[in-house]
């Protein structure tokens, strides 16, 4: 048993001697390696939280840009339409105007052709009166003499009856 114990006891101290070597040699590098890997993990998680923050400013941020554009183009949609429906009115009022001025033009031919066919009118019984007159009287009467009836005859029924 000699042996055995001696053979522990030798393990022993070699196992403690190659401890104190790793120790010395690995366990710091080890260590060194853990710690680096630990420390880029925490700055991993730490940087993972500030991008996440960073993404929910952004967020925000994009959340009233596109609330301002939708504004902006309600904003532009009422514009448009205020403008559209001011062009509308002053088409409207434009062609209101053309029209009026259309209907007082048709007036005026109207009046115009009344007048024109009143003259005509008594142009045409001043003709009928001077031939009833020649027949009655039996007399022809030359042009100029039957034009200046015709003025009497058209100047009395002006006056008279053809007032309007």
């Amino acid at each position: 048993m000699e042996g055995n114990l001696f053979t522990v006891f030798a393990t022993m101290v070699n196992f403690i001697i190659l401890i104190f070597v790793l120790k010395h040699f690995l366990f710091s590098k080890i260590s060194d390696v853990i710690d680096n890997r630990n420390n880029e993990t925490i700055e991993t998680i730490n940087n993972a939280e500030d991008y996440k923050i960073e993404a929910q400013s952004l967020k925000k941020s994009f959340e009233k840009q596109i609330a301002t554009l939708e504004n902006k183009g309600r904003d532009i949609v009422k514009e448009a339409k205020v403008k559209a429906d001011t062009q509308a009115k002053d088409i409207i009022h434009e062609a209101e105007e053309k029209a009026s001025v259309l209907l007082k033009q048709a007036e005026n031919e109207i009046q115009r052709l009344n007048r024109k066919a009143i003259d005509d009118l008594r142009q045409e019984i001043g003709n009928l009166a001077i031939l009833a007159a020649e027949k009655i009287l039996e007399k022809n009467l030359d042009h100029q003499e039957q034009q200046a009836v015709i003025g009497k005859i058209m100047d009395e029924a002006g006056n008279e009856q053809w007032q309007s």
